[in-house]
């Protein structure tokens, strides 16, 4: 597996209402696969503000591609995981 598929990015900004389940979601996916780089990326912050390929928050991104809009379930996110694995 390529390093910079090794990171899942998880989008997100203050004033949005799904995102402490995100951060939930980060944390809980951290826990469950600690070999798996989890960076929680807030857009709120100047900093952030060059990832202009995210256009709605929460999202989650592998790599180049965008793995989920919104914020999934723990089953959903579980099976991408076991996915992610295969």
């Amino acid at each position: 597996m390529k390093a910079t598929l090794d990171v899942l990015k998880v989008f997100i900004t203050q004033s949005c209402r799904g995102c402490k389940r995100a951060l939930e979601l980060a944390a809980w996916v951290r826990k469950i696969k600690p070999k798996l780089v989890v960076e929680v990326v807030d857009l709120s912050l100047p900093s952030n503000a060059d990832h202009v390929r995210v256009f709605a928050v929460p999202a989650y991104v592998y790599g180049d591609r965008t793995v989920f809009l919104g914020n999934p379930s723990h089953e959903e996110l579980g099976a991408w995981l076991a996915r992610l694995e295969a």
